[in-house]
């Protein structure tokens, strides 16, 4: 998944208009660098910073929910066939189909995925939770 950039700081959870929202997490404020070009010349004549906002943003359409939330930024983020891939890899570790044991190299690093992904699945969704929770969204 991509973020998005904004000049000015965007907020966690935007109506469209049109019955959908656009809900927004990892807002993160960010130097970017600008080079000021003098007509006609191929070198910037000068560079400065400026601030901008980069996040990534999904939308939910209406009723919202928190359920609807997790599920479309869980879904943006990992589609369910490499959710499924990794419980098929977890699954077949622990049975010793890799490396003819549950404790070969091959096997480690596959229980090892599957824990990585569920670690970060359990941030993110304690993020919407308390955005949630910020926004009085059940």
């Amino acid at each position: 998944m991509t973020r998005s950039y904004y000049d000015a700081r965007p907020s966690k959870f935007e109506a469209v208009g049109n019955g959908s929202y656009i809900y927004r997490w990892d807002i993160q404020e960010e130097a970017a660098p600008q080079q000021i070009m003098a007509e006609g010349e191929d070198q910037p004549a000068a560079e400065s910073s400026r601030t901008q906002y980069s996040c990534y943003e999904v939308i939910v359409w209406a009723s919202v929910s928190i359920n609807k939330i997790t599920e479309a930024v869980i879904r943006s983020m990992w589609d369910a066939n490499y959710e499924q891939k990794l419980i098929n890899e977890y699954n077949a570790a622990n049975l010793g189909v890799y490396g003819g044991s549950k404790s070969s190299d091959e096997a480690k690093a596959k229980i090892a995925s599957y824990k990585d992904f569920l670690a970060a699945r359990a941030a993110l969704k304690a993020q919407i939770d308390a955005d949630c929770a910020e926004l009085n969204i059940e």
